[in-house]
């Protein structure tokens, strides 16, 4: 009965889809895959472009500084381009 209870506990704190990504938790994903030496995710871009403008500027910012992002520069225009909203198949 009491595990019962901390498994549905655990299920109902999972969200049911991929959350929109915050400018906090992916600096702070990108710190755990640094320490742990693996590779940013595929999609990072995508994630960037969830964000707003000024969010996105200073994750930019972070994972340039660290060293976990060394591609082409963005233009300003794509880094000022408006958040883009998360559909529900992504």
């Amino acid at each position: 009965m009491i595990a019962l209870m901390i498994l549905s506990a655990a299920l109902a704190a999972e969200p049911a889809g991929q959350a929109a990504p915050t400018r906090d938790g992916l600096i702070r994903d990108a710190t755990q895959r640094l320490l742990y030496g693996e590779p940013l995710p595929a999609d990072i871009d995508d994630q960037l472009m969830r964000l707003s403008p000024p969010d996105r500027i200073e994750v930019l910012i972070f994972l340039r500084r660290s060293g976990m992002l060394a591609g082409p520069a963005w233009s300003i225009e794509r880094l000022l381009e408006p958040a883009r909203p998360q559909g529900p198949a992504q």
